[in-house]
């Protein structure tokens, strides 16, 4: 006995030396230990976001109209280089769509001087990455590699920007691929609904082209490619952006040899785009896919452009709403009904006003409580003020978010890019979190009146519209559709 007596206050003591555990606690454990752990019971504080402080951006124009930005970050020995181009699908032709994104995607696929194979090979050796994409409004080449050979990329990267010959082989097997992904994204839930959702928004619009039609791929040929590459692919119409270790005043030199002396400017097309009315009367528009188990459901209308002076005001609100997993359409729909996995809202900018918009999966069974939840929701946004609780943890979660982006080189490299393609002011990105944090709980309120269309919804539904059509006519006028986009003609439930 005295031995364990002995033995327990060693430990005591041991504990007390190296600092494991407060004298009080040890002695006396109830009150005193309960009292001390007291903290737990309040969330701690959160620090006001960090002041974001933009490195000097070194800019200039070449004589063919290109602008330039140059940004030094040696913190490692990466350098990563993007070209964007303010010409993307909008630019196509309603019955030649396609051409716009197949030319992009054919670009690391062969030069007047690499084959596919070599490119990759190249791009492998160098430690790096290339790739080229296509949106609605811009084209975007980008690449990696470590520092030590950056010449290399460059090299690489002129060659593919500005010298693709598009070849054969190569377009063939791009073509073939697509088609078999039309044919699979006709089986996907998600597709379906964004298909019908902007094409009733939009109409005949560019913004609302989702994929072109098999026929339409199948007669692209490479003289579409090479026109097209021709005619918008120009210098005065682009932004170069390097972000890196590298040697600025040798970068300014491989530049100007690169992309001054063989790239010719040309006319900027601009895009005359159809007018897009706001849809008057709420009506939803349903996909039959029979045997389907859950629903998809996605409801909104016109939005903003990224230019709208409201937008840092609306992020906010959007975040509030259902931007992310804290959100109200999450806490709801999943958390309180557990009808869904999750359940957000975005408000989409671009050149031209895009779309507000809110959805969700949701089991068949509860597809109308669903979305009777979206519509509580996006009206309680619109006429009741949010808390300044709710409205603090969105701020400090958009800023959080857009610091902790720009902390890798890649994603610093992405925001300066989309400032300068947007047109930005110089000041947008170090004023980002600023703008955010000066939100109120009244500009929640004010722009959640103007951007959310309550009453006049565009509402899509894909799921089994014999089991859930019936339920959907409680809250609207209901049209049904087949997978492949036909109106069904028949007046009775199918």
């Amino acid at each position: 006995m005295n031995f364990i007596k002995a033995k327990s206050k060693s430990k005591l003591i041991l504990a007390l030396l190296i600092g494991l555990a407060p004298l009080n606690a040890m002695v006396m454990p109830g009150a005193k230990a309960a009292e001390s752990e007291s903290f737990r019971l309040k969330p701690p504080t959160l620090p006001a976001p960090r002041p974001f402080v933009l490195p000097k951006v070194k800019t200039f124009k070449l004589d063919n109209g290109l602008e330039v930005k140059f940004l030094e970050d040696h913190r490692f020995p990466v350098v990563t280089a993007c070209l964007g181009i303010r010409s993307g699908k909008i630019l196509d032709q309603d019955e030649s769509q396609g051409i716009a994104k197949l030319t992009a995607t054919m670009l690391t696929e062969g030069t007047e001087k690499r084959t596919s194979k070599e490119i990759a090979n190249e791009i492998d050796y160098i430690g790096g990455s290339l790739g080229a994409s296509c949106d609605y409004d811009f084209t975007l080449i980008s690449g990696s590699c470590l520092s030590n050979y950056t010449p290399r990329l460059m090299s690489l990267f002129q060659d593919v920007a500005l010298h693709p010959n598009f070849p054969d082989e190569e377009m063939k097997l791009k073509k073939t691929n697509w088609l078999q992904e039309l044919i699979l994204q006709r089986a996907e839930p998600s597709y379906l609904l964004e298909e019908r959702f902007r094409h009733v928004i939009f109409g005949a619009n560019p913004y609302g082209r989702v994929s072109p039609k098999p026929s339409m791929i199948e007669k692209i040929s490479k003289e579409d490619l090479r026109k097209f590459h021709s005619e918008n692919y120009i210098p005065n119409n682009s932004l170069l952006l390097v972000v890196g270790d590298f040697d600025p005043n040798a970068m300014e030199s491989t530049i100007r040899d690169s992309f001054g002396k063989d790239w010719a400017r040309g006319e900027i097309k601009g895009s005359t785009l159809a007018s897009t009315s706001p849809v008057n009367n709420q009506k939803i528009y349903l996909v039959n896919r029979p045997g389907s188990v859950q629903s998809s459901i996605k409801l909104g209308n016109l939005g903003i452009k990224k230019t709208d002076p409201d937008y840092f005001k609306i992020l906010v609100m959007n975040d509030v709403l259902g931007g992310s997993a804290h959100s109200r359409l999450f806490e709801n729909i999943r958390e309180s009904k557990g009808y869904t996995y999750g359940a957000y809202s975005s408000s989409a900018a671009r050149v031209h006003p895009d779309v507000f918009s809110a959805q969700s999966d949701v089991r068949t069974e509860v597809t109308a409580p669903a979305l009777q939840e979206f519509l509580y929701e996006l009206d309680r946004i619109r006429n009741v003020k949010v808390n300044q609780e709710e409205l603090d943890s969105a701020k400090s979660y958009l800023a959080g978010l857009f610091q902790l982006r720009l902390e890798t080189q890649s994603g610093l490299a992405q925001a300066l890019l989309d400032a300068g393609l947007y047109n930005m002011p110089d000041d947008y990105l170090e004023n980002y979190t600023k703008n955010i944090m000066a939100v109120t709980v009244d500009d929640v309120r004010k722009v959640a009146r103007r951007v959310i269309s309550s009453g006049k919804f565009v509402i899509t539904v894909v799921g089994d519209a014999k089991k859930i059509q019936p339920d959907l006519e409680m809250f609207a006028p209901v049209e049904v559709y087949s997978v492949d986009g036909k109106l069904s003609t028949s007046d009775s439930h199918i």
